[in-house]
């Protein structure tokens, strides 16, 4: 395991019943009150907030800040908001604190191992993404292949299942979340092949699975 030494702050936590990677885009609705003095403080402070999977059961909790991108509401009566954050950074969780309403926790980042890149498995990975935005029809979102996507941007593009992301979040290796993501293209790739999206309208495998 490798704690980098970019990241060794108390940041808020926002327990959810998801996974958030790095380059993901998530609206969230904020109504509880302890979280919404959370969202409050991090727009005072220019503070990201940690999201890390309320279901999680491992030993080793890793999540991933978010950035507030986006604010709708909270100038009613009821304070609630509307909020679009972006996945930045992922990071280990050492210790909790509980001296607010909103739980907090010491944290350090999670960085890769390894660093060098496969390129051959690089360019096999944005093959297989082109090739499934096609068939799909998503041609807005369909990459340069001449500039390779990263793994996370690759599952950015993509509505990959809970389990599959948690994979991709703890791996701390590229080209290991980039085997992962070829799999997953792989078997998309024949869903595909096997159903007709023109019939079924948007297509039932739309969330991908590792």
């Amino acid at each position: 395991m490798y704690f980098g030494s970019t990241m060794n702050d108390k940041i808020p936590i926002f327990p959810l019943p998801l996974v958030l990677l790095p380059g993901e885009k998530l609206p969230l609705h904020i109504f509880e009150e302890k979280y919404k003095k959370m969202i409050e403080y991090c727009l005072k402070n220019n503070q990201k907030f940690g999201i890390i999977n309320s279901k999680n059961s491992d030993s080793l909790v890793i999540g991933c800040t978010a950035s507030i991108e986006q604010l709708v509401g909270g100038e009613n009566d009821s304070r609630e908001y509307d909020i679009l954050v972006s996945g930045v950074e992922r990071f280990i969780v050492k210790s909790y604190n509980t001296s607010e309403p909103y739980k907090q926790a010491y944290v350090k980042t999670w960085n890769d191992i390894d660093d060098t890149i496969d390129q051959t498995l690089l360019q096999e990975a944005n093959v297989f993404l082109y090739e499934v935005l096609l068939k799909l029809g998503a041609s807005s979102k369909i990459p340069q292949i001449n500039v390779p996507k990263s793994s996370f941007e690759i599952a950015s593009m993509l509505d990959i299942d809970k389990r599959a992301k948690k994979i991709l979040l703890k791996s701390q290796s590229e080209n290991d979340r980039l085997i992962v993501l070829k799999r997953i293209l792989k078997k998309a790739i024949i869903k595909i092949d096997y159903e007709d999206p023109a019939r079924s309208g948007y297509p039932s495998y739309a969330q991908f699975e590792a």
